[in-house]
């Protein structure tokens, strides 16, 4: 993503993170000093600090796991061990299973295969349409960053559990 574009994206990320409900009732979950940087600095790095990352706030995991099954994730997402309705087997709505990805995938990551499905096609039986695109939908508007942000929570929660089933043989093998 070129700089300018990235800085818009985190501009507006930030934004709605401002603006969404509660969040002025709510201290900052992030306890990171601020860089302090002249607007100088920012425009010749690129529009942000550097070094920066964005990072995505810490949400609330069982709040994530309600948005998870209120949206039905587990029609198309197992989850071992989470009591979730079982759904039918269907290769048309099959989709990565979720299952200790918490431990392998960053929250930005989670968020990201959220919002826009495509932006990393993961390989696999069912997980593409014939055009190679994700079957798995977007969600960038329909989900309240709140909701957004306990969604990827609830992902980063599920850290046990072998996803691979012990197949795992180097990180490249998670995306």
């Amino acid at each position: 993503m070129p700089p300018r574009t990235q800085a818009l994206a985190v501009t507006v990320v930030a934004t709605l993170i401002a603006l969404s409900p509660g969040a002025r009732s709510q201290p900052p979950r992030d306890d990171r000093p601020s860089p302090a940087v002249t607007m100088e600095e920012l425009h010749r790095s690129g529009g942000v600090p550097r070094g920066w990352r964005f990072k995505l706030p810490a949400g609330d995991a069982a709040r994530g796991r309600r948005v998870f099954a209120d949206l039905e994730c587990y029609k198309c997402h197992a989850v071992a061990g989470a009591d979730f309705p079982t759904a039918a087997a269907d290769p048309k709505n099959a989709g990565p299973e979720l299952t200790g990805m918490g431990a392998y995938h960053p929250a930005e990551y989670f968020a990201e295969s959220v919002l826009s499905p495509n932006a990393v096609i993961v390989k696999g039986p069912g997980y593409t349409s014939p055009d190679g695109r994700s079957i798995m939908p977007g969600y960038a508007e329909s989900l309240s960053v709140t909701q957004l942000i306990d969604l990827v929570a609830y992902l980063r929660s599920l850290t046990a559990g072998d996803p691979h089933g012990g197949a795992m043989q180097g990180h490249e093998a998670h995306h």
